[in-house]
C-alpha cells in the first residue's frame, strides 16, 4: 500500500537540454511577438507599454514551471501550495489584460509541452484577430460610455426628438442624460454607444437646417 502512495517514484518524460533551449528560444520569440501586437492592438487605456514589457517575462516563468512540474507528481502538487500564496498586488482591471495574459499562459504550457506548432499558429490567429477588428472598427468609436453635448442658443423639443430619432435610425443607441435651457442656452448631453464618429456631420447639417446658426458639439468616449 505504501508504494502505491509513493509518487516519488513516478515521472513523466523531461526534456532534454536542446528541446530545453529550442522551447526557450520560442517562447521568449512568441511573447516579444505578442508583445508587439498588443502594443499596436490593443485598446486598453492603462500604460500598454510597462504591461508588455513582461510579457517575456511571464511566459518565461510559465515555461519554466511546466517543464519542472511535469517532471514529477510530487512538485507538481508542492507547486499549487506555493503558488496560492502568491497574488497580483495590482488588481488587473481590463479583461483584454487578461485575455493576453491567457495567451501567454498557453502558449507557455504549449511550447513547454514540445508542441510548437500550435504556438505559432495561435500567434498567427491573433494577428489576423486584431488586424480584422482593427479595420472594422477604422469609422468607430468603441467605449462603453459616449457622451455627445450639443450646446445651442435655442432649440425645440420636437428637434430634440428628431436627433434622438435620427441616432436611433442610424443603429447608435442614445438616452437623454441631461438637459439644461436658460434664457440663451440649451445644452443637452446625450449617452450613446456604438456611436459613428460620421454621425457628427449628419447632427451638425441637421442643426443648420433648423436655422440655427450658434452652436457647439462635443463628443466624449470613456471605456469605464
Amino acid at each position: 500500500m505504501s508504494e502505491l502512495l509513493d509518487f516519488s517514484n513516478i515521472e513523466l518524460a523531461t526534456n532534454s537540454l536542446s528541446q530545453y533551449l529550442i522551447g526557450f528560444t520560442l517562447i521568449i520569440f512568441l511573447s516579444l511577438c505578442l508583445k508587439k501586437i498588443y502594443v499596436k492592438y490593443s485598446n486598453s487605456v492603462s500604460n500598454k507599454s510597462i504591461i508588455a514589457d513582461i510579457f517575456p517575462l511571464f511566459s518565461v516563468s510559465i515555461y519554466l514551471i511546466v517543464i519542472t512540474i511535469k517532471s514529477s507528481i510530487v512538485l507538481s502538487l508542492g507547486l499549487v501550495g506555493a503558488l496560492s500564496i502568491i497574488r497580483f498586488r495590482t488588481a488587473i482591471k481590463e479583461a483584454e489584460q487578461i485575455v493576453y495574459f491567457l495567451i501567454l499562459t498557453g502558449l507557455a504550457i504549449a511550447v513547454a509541452a514540445n508542441s510548437y506548432i500550435f504556438p505559432v499558429v495561435l500567434i498567427l490567429f491573433v494577428f489576423v484577430y486584431n488586424h480584422y477588428l482593427s479595420n472594422k472598427r477604422s469609422e468607430i468609436v468603441h467605449s462603453v460610455n459616449d457622451q455627445l453635448v450639443i450646446s445651442v442658443s435655442s432649440i425645440e423639443d420636437k428637434d430634440i426628438d428628431a436627433i434622438v430619432k435620427l441616432l436611433l435610425d442610424n443603429n447608435i443607441n442614445v438616452e437623454i442624460q441631461s438637459l439644461n435651457k436658460n434664457n440663451d442656452k440649451t445644452i443637452i448631453v446625450f449617452k450613446l454607444s456604438d456611436f459613428r464618429i460620421d454621425m457628427i456631420s449628419s447632427i451638425e447639417k441637421f442643426i443648420k437646417s433648423k436655422k440655427i446658426t450658434l452652436f457647439e458639439l462635443q463628443f466624449f468616449s470613456s471605456s469605464e
